[in-house]
């Protein structure tokens, strides 16, 4: 981490990352097509966003890398 407001945030997006991860884990053993839908849904909301600037395409990319990160199975 390069700097103090990094130290502060994070903690509170790992304590997130974690929650949300569990409990996609959790809902997806009910679910099996929880985590089909959740992709979908994020691709359908990236796919309204115009991608004319360099910004643009690396918000798409980077969103659909935190989706996969939060789709991810656990490792064991």
């Amino acid at each position: 981490m390069s700097n103090r407001p990094d130290v502060g945030l994070g903690p509170r997006l790992l304590a997130i990352e974690t929650t949300l991860r569990a409990l996609v884990d959790q809902a997806s053993s009910s679910d099996p097509a929880l985590r089909d839908r959740i992709r979908a849904a994020a691709e359908a909301y990236l796919a309204t966003i115009p991608q004319m600037s360099e910004l643009e395409r690396e918000f798409t990319e980077r969103s659909r890398e935190f989706v996969e990160s939060m789709l991810r199975p656990p490792t064991v």
